[in-house]
């Protein structure tokens, strides 16, 4: 009996009846064969990547059901692309209809025509929000109740529970794991727009720095509510400051809070980072770390003993 996956497909289109070309692609894929399709993400308008001027696209990301096996989907998807007149003609250069496989369920194919999980996930940011809104539908990850964060705090949560996501498919964890990190990711600002006041009370550890209460308020209110997982609670704890005993739900939680695609200050550079991570993690950790430490020295005109001894423990263990 043919086994069942949950399969993300990403469509984007900036030539033509945009809106046309996605709904022409939807209905491909859903006419398939042993496939249905579960979840949709919310259309969105995004600047075109790469070198070449063009007109913005529309995007959206599907979430099928199917038992058919990966390079038929593929081939659907490239025949729905073909029957929206798309031409090949340049890397980068604009296109009727654009249609991706992102994630085959868990698994990691590395073909010459086919590579899933898709290596551009961690660098395209609006394929993260759109995996973000269709892993809650499939999970049930997200924020707690308890949670205190305005909207744009709640996208960038999302964003880091994608990115952690992305790579723990792309450095083939199991399942299992990768659902301790998405918690973490979850948890880790989820009262970072609280009142200060609320803020101070919670925490167990406060490092006399008001910015980094949050961490630790966060993670006593979790395991309040249940959490007993000491790994994620640590994450959670000290996610804005180091731990030199994390495990990795800690490392990657610490890594994707920075290098999350929403944040403004040097994309560039930290895309590539983000990039690197499930081939080189301990190699980016301690770039990362480098320069957190350095911000934390310019803004607190100090770091704090957990800060140190993570330095100590990445460097000296290297």
């Amino acid at each position: 009996m043919p086994s069942t996956e949950l399969v993300f497909v990403a469509l984007g289109s900036n030539l033509g009846d945009r809106r046309a070309h996605l709904e022409a692609a939807r209905r491909k894929l859903a006419n398939l064969p042993n496939t249905s399709v579960l979840a949709e993400s919310a259309i969105e308008k995004t600047k075109p990547l790469g070198p070449i001027p063009q007109g913005k696209y529309l995007n959206q990301m599907l979430l099928l059901r199917t038992e058919l096996p990966p390079n038929e989907v593929l081939e659907a998807g490239l025949e729905a692309e073909m029957e929206a007149g798309r031409v090949r003609a340049e890397r980068w250069g604009p296109r009727t209809l654009d249609v991706d496989l992102v994630r085959f369920g868990d698994r990691v194919i590395r073909e010459p025509h086919l590579t899933v999980p898709h290596p551009e996930l961690p660098n395209r940011p609006f394929w993260l929000r759109e995996l973000a809104e269709l892993l809650l539908s499939v999970n049930g990850h997200g924020l707690p109740e308890w949670a205190r964060v305005g909207a744009s705090r709640r996208n960038h949560i999302r964003r880091v529970a994608a990115l952690v996501e992305a790579w723990g498919m792309a450095m083939s964890r199991e399942p299992d794991e990768r659902a301790r990190w998405v918690r973490a990711a979850f948890l880790h600002d989820a009262l970072r727009d609280a009142p200060e006041d609320e803020l101070a009370r919670l925490a167990d550890r406060k490092w006399d720095v008001s910015g980094l209460y949050h961490g630790p308020a966060a993670a006593r209110l979790a395991e309040e509510h249940g959490e007993t997982d000491t790994g994620v609670l640590d994450a959670v704890r000290y996610h804005s400051v180091g731990y030199a005993r994390w495990d990795d739900v800690g490392r990657m939680l610490y890594l994707a809070d920075y290098l999350e695609p929403g944040r403004s200050f040097k994309r560039k550079k930290r895309a590539a980072l983000a990039a690197r991570v499930p081939r080189k993690p301990r190699g980016v950790l301690e770039r990362v770390a480098r320069k957190r430490m350095t911000k934390s020295q310019e803004n607190q005109g100090r770091v704090i003993p957990e800060e140190v001894e993570f330095w100590n423990h990445l460097v000296g263990s290297s």
